[in-house]
C-alpha cells in the first residue's frame, strides 16, 4: 500500500486526510480527517461528508484521482508520456509528477509511509473487513479485523438496486464474492460492492454455526499448490512470500501450508 497524505494550500498546508493506492488491484481508496466538513474536504467528496462518511471507496477515490491527471484523451498524450519517461498510461506514476495538483483547487499529495498514518485513521483499519464467505439465501458470514463477525442479508439490502440482479440471481456468481483491497468493503467487482460501515451497520452480530464454521474451511482455506494456481507463480515464489511475511500461513506442513483464501486474494488483487 502506498500512502499520500491529502493537503490543502488555501487552508493553510492543512492536513484533510489520505489517499491509499493499493498497487496490485491499481485502486485508490481515501480516508478522511474527522475535523473536515463538506465545506473544507475535497469539494468531489463533500457529498459523503454531509452524510457522515469519511472513508470513500475506490470509484469515487478514483474520481479523485482523474481530476488531479492528464486525462487519457488528453491531445499528444504521447508525446506528453515519452516526455516524462512514461512508456503507457499509468495514473499512480502521473499522480506522482503532479503531486496530487490541479487547476481547480490548492490541493496536493506529499506521498508518507503506513506508519506515519495518525492514530485515529489508524483505528478505522480495525474495523475493515478481513474475509467473507457467501450462506445460504443470499446472506453473507462477515470477518472484521477487530473479531467482530455479523451474518449480511445481502439480498434485502440490494434488491432494489438492479446493478446487483445477476448476483442476486445466480448462487454460482454471489459466491464468487470477495474481500475489497484494505477489507473496506466486499464485492463481485468494482462496480458492485457494500462498505465495511454498511456490513456493520446492517449486518446481525453471529457465534458461526458449525456448519458455516465447516463450510468456512472447505471454500476458504488452501494448500500451497492452490496458493500457487491463484497467483500464476510458483510454489519456491509462495516460500519467499512467506519467508517475507507477505503470506502468514495458517498452518504449516512438512509439504504444504494451509493458507487463507483471502490472504490470497489480498495479495492477488
Amino acid at each position: 500500500m502506498v500512502v499520500f497524505e491529502i493537503h490543502d494550500k488555501a487552508q493553510k498546508g492543512r492536513l484533510l486526510g489520505y489517499l491509499l493506492y493499493y498497487e496490485r488491484s491499481k485502486r485508490f481508496f481515501t480516508e478522511l480527517a474527522e475535523d473536515t466538513d463538506e465545506w473544507t474536504c475535497p469539494f468531489i467528496f463533500s457529498g459523503h461528508v454531509k452524510k457522515g462518511l469519511y472513508s470513500i471507496d475506490s470509484v469515487w477515490s478514483g474520481k479523485f484521482v482523474d481530476q488531479r491527471i492528464i486525462p487519457p484523451d488528453r491531445q499528444n498524450l504521447g508525446s506528453i508520456l515519452r516526455e516524462n519517461g512514461l512508456r503507457e498510461y499509468d495514473e499512480f506514476k502521473l499522480l506522482l509528477l503532479s503531486e496530487g495538483r490541479c487547476a481547480q483547487d490548492e490541493l496536493y499529495l506529499v506521498r508518507i509511509s503506513e506508519k506515519e498514518i495518525v492514530p485515529e485513521i489508524q483505528k478505522r483499519f480495525d474495523r475493515k473487513v478481513l474475509d467473507v464467505m457467501a450462506l445460504q439465501n443470499r446472506k453473507a458470514l462477515v470477518f472484521f479485523k477487530d473479531q467482530k463477525s455479523v451474518v449480511v442479508d445481502i439480498e434485502k439490502y440490494c434488491k432494489a438496486d438492479r446493478l446487483y440482479g445477476n448476483i442476486l440471481r445466480n448462487e454460482e456468481v454471489f459466491r464468487n464474492v470477495r474481500v475489497s483491497p484494505g477489507g473496506y468493503g466486499i464485492e463481485w467487482g468494482e462496480e458492485h460492492f457494500v462498505p465495511a460501515d454498511t456490513l456493520r451497520k446492517i449486518g446481525k452480530e453471529s457465534i458461526p454455526a458449525y456448519d458455516d464454521i465447516i463450510g468456512f474451511i472447505k471454500e476458504r482455506l488452501v494448500n500451497t499448490a492452490e496458493t500457487a494456481e491463484m497467483l500464476n507463480c510458483s510454489r519456491q515464489y509462495i516460500k519467499q512470500l512467506s519467508d517475507k511475511e507477505k503470506l502468514t500461513p495458517v498452518r504449516q506442513g512438512a509439504n504444504s501450508n494451509i493458507y487463507l483464501k483471502s490472504e490470497i486474494e489480498r495479495e492477488n488483487g
